[in-house]
């Protein structure tokens, strides 16, 4: 049984099958941002431009006028992330679904077509774009998106929808919560004030787990790490602590926590804007980070994703 019909059982659809697929992107570390707290030089970052293989895509399936507050469902896919990308990139997952504890609906549903294992890659680079759909469409509704390699259906998601999940469903505690390694961050906003948007910063951060994912959780971190996504007006930078301590400490699975942790003070604080937070572990700085605001040019083209609607139609960023 194909992955849209596990996903369709007992529901009404209106057909309406759209594409959307990843292709690489290039772009200069050079003017991306006016200004960040305390940030050294950025000559030898590491720049992040959120890309997905260009023979991965996802379809729109399905959809229904069944509507959900846009924060749960960006949330809810963070929620997803921050467990997801901490395993192995390389192996197969459980089909199953996600929540948080903020936000009980929508259930962001897995399926499989044959199996009750999914490629993890799969569902991470599906969860990215499932999310900018959702994102650049305003789409926050019941929907299936359906996910394609080299042109086989490899599995899908669901937003929403009635009943549970095949492997069940995994309610998302808050990040940290008193855990031997959670991280200590002290949160300030910054700078000009610039509003950076709900909707920008909450698919910043899901970029941000989306190239997280594929290095071990235990992979160190020793250089200034940089993402952002075409279109956006939200730029990521975290900055690991120059000293051989915090330089042997700071990892990948420091970074998600630091991510998710992030989106949920922003959700707590219900204020989008420029953001500095300080990483210590055990009373040690280990790295400092920051949300901050960039210039977009209008009609910026969003090359790091490679939109295709029908006729292979190109976002532009639309003057404000």
């Amino acid at each position: 049984m194909s992955t849209l019909r596990l996903f369709l059982s007992g529901l009404l659809f209106s057909w309406a099958p759209q594409i959307i697929s990843g292709r690489p992107a290039t772009t200069s570390k050079a003017d991306l941002f006016q200004t960040l707290p305390n940030i050294p030089d950025l000559t030898n970052a590491s720049l992040s431009v959120t890309t997905v293989p260009s023979n991965f895509h996802i379809e729109r399936a399905f959809h229904a006028a069944i509507p959900f507050l846009p924060e749960a469902c960006l949330f809810n896919i963070i929620g997803a992330l921050r467990d997801i990308v901490l395993g192995d990139f390389d192996t197969n997952m459980p089909v199953s679904g996600f929540r948080t504890t903020l936000f009980m609906s929508p259930i962001i549903k897995l399926q499989s077509p044959a199996t009750t294992e999914i490629p993890r890659k799969y569902v991470v680079w599906g969860l990215f774009l499932t999310s900018y759909y959702l994102h650049t469409f305003n789409a926050y509704q019941l929907s299936f998106f359906s996910l394609w390699f080299d042109e086989h259906e490899v599995g899908g998601i669901g937003i929403g929808g009635r009943g549970l999940a095949s492997g069940g469903v995994v309610t998302v505690p808050p990040s940290g919560g008193g855990a031997a390694n959670a991280l200590e961050i002290d949160y300030a906003y910054f700078g000009p004030q610039h509003t950076l948007g709900k909707g920008a910063v909450f698919m910043t951060i899901i970029s941000a787990l989306m190239e997280a994912a594929p290095p071990s959780a235990e992979t160190r971190i020793t250089q200034t790490w940089i993402n952002f996504l075409h279109g956006e007006k939200c730029i990521f930078v975290v900055v690991p602590s120059s000293s051989a301590e915090a330089r042997a400490t700071f990892t990948y699975s420091h970074l998600v926590q630091v991510l998710a942790r992030a989106a949920e003070y922003y959700e707590q604080k219900g204020r989008f804007g420029q953001l500095e937070m300080n990483v210590s572990a055990h009373g040690v700085r280990i790295a400092q980070a920051a949300f901050s605001w960039r210039e977009v040019v209008v009609g910026e083209r969003i090359e790091g994703l490679g939109l295709r609607l029908g006729l292979n139609e190109t976002t532009t960023v639309a003057e404000e």
